[in-house]
């Protein structure tokens, strides 16, 4: 066994130790095991996490704004991964825009709730009442199940004997065929992989300020609603600034430059925040706070022979959808290492691409908030994008291509790469010259009810048509909650061809074919949520990760697969031939 892992591919019995059990090893444990045994290979997986994530506070913190994107939520209700009431703290419907100029609400491109604000761990200091330990714990529990043995102790010594990974946690010493890095930046575990005597460089890191502010419920949805908050203020050294509701909580996330005391201070007491909260309002003396650090670049040479870095100690989006970025370099990794091998050469084929994908777009980020600090430092620049997306959001006409970018931005939804490209579009660029040039349009949005503060996706009332045979179909749906029928009618005739439950899709040759036009007619039994997959998102998702078209395949080989098992219950028997015996031959002669 030992000689079959010296071949620096993974065999049955490759031992594997993952330091870290976020998101990160968290999602490189569950699809390294998935995939080992689609191939019929056995491996021993160890995860080490010295945190108990259902804890709240510092003890089970993972010190994240905790968003989690539409289309990492789309990947994963894809991928047969669902993110439920007992981890989303809140779905987000919608962004709010405040700026010193008016405010606007940008609402999704499908009218759908497809963000979702979580705790990573149980929440934070001083919480009453847990779920099952927010998003960390979700995701490490899909890892244990999947086979991992989760080791909670933390890794005090690193190093390669005779070519191969040891560590050493606590009492426990062991060696390994591959080691796989998934720590937070944040982590003094970086130390240890720096001083191992590989050529591996944490990434430069940048500090944030994130606290917890406990409002209740009620006075969240009245104050709040179900919207991400964000700002655009001219306050210096601050780049980024957000309220993010969840559940009882909210959570205030600055991003900037050399964050101070002070610099909290004066955003909590602009105008435009203090318009947000409950009046009288002040901060309690005592609150959940912390200044975590955030990798603002990618490592230098994070793989080796027997070795890899995962997620933000080895590459991830600039200030964006951190958790996504784990998600696609774990899966990455995972891929690289089950069909490829765990030498230096393979991951530098096979997964260097993932990583420098995502460095090359942070290279753009970086032009895209040097945009947005210039729009935050003029006033008459603020003026003009204020009336941009005010006349997109008030009603149809305006193609939503101001309101797309920034949502985009805001959610992590898309690459910066597509984002900037949309904003040098000559029309995008034409009709912002013109808003700089006309007067103010005094608009306020205002929000609506909404059902099911922690659901995904968008309800549908009982007998509602979600889509339409004969319509043109772009999207995969999922339904979340409850159930769908699909309808297919032939004349005047109507039948129901299948009841969809919690979990089930539908719409994928939507997604493989052009001009495709629906079969059946879709409509909720009860009530009932679905979520959309789009067609881009699904295709991007295609061309990277071919394990990700091998799932989708066997799901619709399921389908195929019940499809004809309701044609042969219920087809008619054939008769038997009969035996009639046969005349002898008669001469033609009479």
């Amino acid at each position: 066994m030992r000689d079959s892992c010296d071949r620096l591919t993974l065999q049955q019995g490759c031992r594997i130790g993952v330091v870290g059990g976020g998101p990160a090893g968290s999602f490189f444990s569950y699809f390294l095991l998935e995939m080992a045994r689609d191939i019929d290979v056995d491996v021993h997986l160890d995860i080490y996490e010295p945190r108990d994530f259902s804890q709240p506070g510092p003890t089970g913190c993972n010190m994240c704004g905790g968003v989690v994107s539409e289309s990492l939520v789309q990947a994963l209700a894809a991928e047969g991964i669902d993110l439920g009431p007992e981890v989303i703290e809140r779905a987000i419907d919608s962004y709010f825009l405040h700026m010193d100029v008016g405010d606007v609400r940008i609402a999704p491109p499908r009218m759908e709730k497809r963000i979702a604000s979580v705790h990573r761990g149980g929440g934070p200091r001083g919480v009453k009442q847990t779920k099952c330990g927010g998003l960390d714990a979700y995701l490490l529990k899909l890892a244990i199940v999947q086979g991992a043995n989760c080791i909670p102790k933390r890794v005090d010594a690193i190093a390669f004997r005779d070519g191969r990974p040891w560590l050493k946690a606590g009492d426990r010493e062991a060696e390994y065929d591959l080691l796989v890095g998934a720590v937070g930046v944040n982590s003094s575990a970086l130390k240890l992989f720096e001083g191992a005597g590989v050529r591996y460089k944490s990434p430069v890191v940048s500090k944030t300020y994130i606290c917890e502010f406990r409002f209740g419920r009620d006075l969240i949805r009245r104050e709040l609603g179900y919207s991400m908050h964000v700002f655009l203020l001219n306050i210096p050294r601050l780049e980024f600034a957000a309220l993010i509701p969840k559940g009882d909580y909210v959570t205030l996330c600055l991003l900037g430059h050399d964050l101070d005391k002070d610099l909290v201070s004066r955003f909590i007491n602009s105008r435009e925040v203090r318009q947000c909260l409950p009046p009288n309002w002040e901060p309690p003396a005592d609150f959940c706070h912390c200044a975590p650090k955030i990798a603002v670049t990618g490592a230098v040479r994070p793989f080796a022979d027997r070795l890899v870095f995962v997620g933000d100690c080895g590459t991830t989006r600039l200030f964006k959808d951190g958790i996504g970025s784990a998600y696609r370099t774990a899966k990455a990794a995972a891929r690289t290492i089950v069909f490829h091998g765990f030498s230096e050469d393979r991951f530098r084929r096979h997964y260097w691409s993932v990583c420098r994908k995502i460095s090359r777009d942070n290279a753009v980020g970086q032009l895209v908030f040097a945009v947005t600090r210039h729009i935050q430092k003029y006033r008459f620049l603020r003026r003009g994008l204020w009336r941009m997306v005010s006349d997109e959001q008030r009603g149809p006409g305006l193609p939503p291509r101001v309101s797309t970018v920034l949502w985009d931005t805001f959610t992590g939804s898309a690459p910066y790469t597509s984002v900037l490209r949309r904003t040098l579009n000559p029309v995008f660029v034409g009709r912002f010259l013109y808003e700089l040039t006309v007067g103010n349009l005094a608009v306020r949005a205002h929000e609506g009810g909404l059902m099911q503060s922690a659901v995904l996706g968008h309800w549908f009332k009982d007998g509602e048509i979600i889509c339409r045979q004969g319509e043109l179909g772009d999207c995969l749906y999922v339904v979340e909650k409850g159930q769908v029928e699909l309808m297919h009618r032939e004349g005047s005739r109507e039948f129901c061809v299948r009841v969809l439950g919690e979990g089930d899709a539908w719409g994928e040759d939507g997604l493989l074919e052009r001009n495709h036009t629906r079969s059946a007619t879709a409509r909720a039994i009860g009530e009932a949520c679905v979520l959309t997959i789009e067609k881009n998102m699904f295709l991007d998702r295609m061309q990277e990760d071919p394990s990700f078209v091998l799932k989708i395949m066997r799901k619709m080989s399921h389908r195929i697969k019940e499809l004809e098992d309701a044609l042969v219950r219920t087809a008619e028997p054939i008769a038997a031939p009969s035996t009639v015996q046969t005349p002898p031959a008669v001469s033609g002669r009479v």
